[in-house]
């Protein structure tokens, strides 16, 4: 499982947002009615959510490339 590890937030954002995205492929909803409906909260919390775990993943790698610049050079600023 460990291919899993940092894909997962992903997997569960690309579901939220076709389980939402299905009632207007469909043709159950108009667009109008999904635009103020709780989909259109529903989609923008998925796109959030991977959004979220994109800019925690790169502050991840920014961190790490710290502390291995500090551990290999202490006296680089």
């Amino acid at each position: 499982m460990k291919w899993l590890k940092g894909k997962k937030t992903y997997i569960v954002s690309i579901f939220m947002f076709f389980t939402t995205s299905l009632n207007l492929i469909s043709g159950d909803i108009s667009l109008n009615e999904f635009v103020s409906s709780d989909s259109m909260t529903f989609l923008l919390e998925a796109m959030g959510l991977s959004t979220l775990r994109a800019g925690l993943k790169q502050h991840q790698e920014d961190v790490i490339h710290e502390v291995v610049k500090k551990i290999s050079f202490p006296h680089a600023g």
